[in-house]
This record gives C-alpha cells, structure tokens and sequence, in this order.
C-alpha cells in the first residue's frame, strides 16, 4: 500500500468538474485542478496497486471529459546492504 498520483488531461474546461466528480469517489485523497501540461492531479494513499487499478478502470475511466490519465505509484523501498 502507498500513494499514488493520477495524472489527467481533460476536455477544455472541464478540468474543475472532473476534479470535483473525482473528490468524492472512495480511495481519493485529493483531487486539483491544474493548469498546464496536465488538467488535473489526483492523489490517493492507502491503496494497493490492484485497488488503483481497479479505481482508474471502473471509477474514472468512463466518467466524462477524460481524455487520458498517468497514474504515478510510489516506488517501494530498497534497503541497501553497502555504505555509501
């Protein structure tokens, strides 16, 4: 389990309504409306890579004015045996 990030881009001018729609499915921690290269960023934490899966494919995917998303997982952590 970990946080995620999910880039999107969005049909113009509906970045807010999506972040919005987006806010208040279950597994979301945040969800902002952006200007730039993508419309609006989405965080969820506390979810593994199977729920992100499912939360992108069933949830978000087929709302409206979505044109595509980057989901971002966090990195799991490494433990080094060497010094550096």
């Amino acid at each position: 389990m970990g946080t995620a990030f999910l880039l999107l881009s969005c049909e113009v001018n509906k970045n807010i309504e999506v972040a919005d729609t987006i806010q208040k499915l279950s597994g979301i921690a945040e969800a902002v409306p952006t200007i730039g290269a993508y419309d609006c960023i989405v965080k969820t934490e506390n979810l593994t890579h199977e729920d992100i899966d499912n939360l992108v494919l069933i949830s978000i995917r087929p709302l409206d004015h979505i044109r595509s998303i980057l989901t971002m997982c966090e990195a799991p952590k490494v433990l080094s045996t060497k010094n550096v």
